[in-house]
This record gives C-alpha cells, structure tokens and sequence, in this order.
C-alpha cells in the first residue's frame, strides 16, 4: 500500500469537503421536492374528496375572521342579494392562453354579512383593457351556490381604480368600503344563482391538479449526490492504483540497477 503524501491528504480533503457540500445541497432540494409532491398530492386529495360533497351552509364552516384550509372547495349555499354597483375585477388571470380578468362581487346575505363571491372569467378586450362593461348579476334576493376558497395574500403592486392585483379580501373591503362585516378569510367561486340574467363571466370550471415532475426530479438529486460520491471515491482509488504502480516499475528499475552494478563488481574480480 502506497503512502499517500500530504500534499495528495490537502488536495483530496479539498474535494471531500466539495462533495459533502454538493451533496447536502442535493438533499435539500430533493427533500424540498420531495415536499412539493406531497403538497400536490394532498391538493388533489383535498379536490376529491370536496368539490363534489354535499352542499353546506356557509355559517357551519366559517366565521368573519376564520376559515380552516381543509374545508377550501367545499360547496355552500348563499341566500341573499349582491351589492352590484360594488363590483371589481381582479386582473392578470390567464384562461386556456387568454389574457383576462375575474369579477369579484359582494354578496350580502340575509342576515347581514357580506361575502366575496367571484363570478367567473372575462377577456379583455382587443386594446387589452379591461371589459368596459362587465356583465352584473340581478340585484333581485337570490339563492348562490359555489365552492369555498381562500383569500390571496397582496402583492406589493398598485392596480387601476375597480380593479384589484390579488383576491384580496381585507383589500376588497377597503377598496369598496363594505366594513366590518365581511367574512374576511375567504370567497365563494360562484356556480349558479337562481336569479338568470342575460350574460354571465366565463365559469371556472373543476381544477386540474397534477402530481407533476416532483418525484423524478427527487430522485434526480439523490442520483447526482450519488454520482459525485462515487466519482470521488472512484478518483482516489485510481490515483491510489497509478501511483502504487508507478512505485513498482520505479522499483524493479533500481532492483535491475542494482543488479547490474553486482554483476559488473563480480566481473572485476575475475
């Protein structure tokens, strides 16, 4: 067995600490995907076993300040009347490659609470802009049904007057001035009113929710960690197995001379 130098010991203790380092970061973002998988998973469970489930009172699964994310698409009922001359549309939704918007109206039930209801998808126009008259539901008392959803957190961006960047609830409200009787955690995405006009938004239709890449592109990161462990490993033997040969041959060279310098002395001597 060769000796390894110092010189070799620094020089391969450098690339032992590159692939440790590879190497967790490989685990950490297979774990990561490993996570967004699950979360996948669960989103379709959660579709599954909700979007088609009997219908419920709102009340029964909600509060003005609280919404719990396992009941999100469940199917509610909603007596009331919409409060028409408070709609607004939210912009930069996308439909089957089309640029559009979702109108998002208060509802307020009989009882006096008000609820966000989105009424579904409309284009823009050909100038890009948003619908110069969007189509209102009747003001008329009516009987909604839709599925329960989470409100969207802000972003950090402005949008034109009776627009909104997000489904903001808490924006929303402060933008049509609907006070403090707002269920302020979530919004129902409208599936029939009872009350027909004569148009209405595009409806959404049941999310297609996929697993996705996240478990190949796991298991990817678990490979390259691999293959950076190995190849180190492979390195070194090698290096290990040419310098242990190089020592022989230098060896078997210096026996010969050796050898040789004998044999010459014995020849001397005769």
């Amino acid at each position: 067995m060769v000796k390894a130098s110092k010189s070799d010991l620094m020089r391969w203790s450098g690339w032992l600490a590159l692939v440790v380092a590879f190497s967790i970061a490989c685990v950490y973002l297979s774990t990561w995907q490993f996570d967004r998988r699950q979360e996948a998973l669960d989103a379709m469970d959660q579709v599954a076993m909700n979007y088609d489930a009997p219908i419920v009172d709102l009340k029964s699964i909600a509060t003005l300040d609280s919404f719990d994310s396992k009941d999100e698409w469940l199917q509610v009922s909603m007596s009331g009347t919409y409060l028409t001359d408070k709609s607004v549309l939210v912009r930069n939704r996308p439909l089957n490659g089309q640029a559009g918007f979702l109108q998002l109206v208060p509802f307020k039930l009989d009882s006096g609470e008000i609820v966000a209801v989105e009424r579904g998808w409309l284009a823009v126009t050909s100038e890009y802009e948003a619908p110069a008259s969007p189509p209102k539901p009747a003001a008329s008392r009516q009987v909604v049904v839709g599925h329960v959803r989470p409100g969207e957190p802000t972003l950090d961006r402005s949008a034109p007057a009776g627009q909104l960047a997000t489904v903001n609830i808490d924006a929303f409200i402060e933008s049509q001035n609907l006070g403090d009787q707002v269920f302020r955690k979530l919004y129902v995405r409208m599936q029939s009113e009872s009350a027909e006009v004569a148009s209405n938004p595009v409806q959404l239709k049941r999310p297609i929710i996929t697993e996705g890449n996240h478990l190949s592109y796991a298991l990817q990161w678990v490979l390259f960690a691999l293959m950076a462990i190995t190849a180190l490993i492979w390195g070194v033997k090698k290096e290990r197995e040419a310098q242990s040969k190089t020592k022989k041959i230098s060896s078997r060279k210096n026996l010969g001379q050796i050898d040789a310098e004998t044999e010459d002395s014995l020849l001397d001597r005769v």
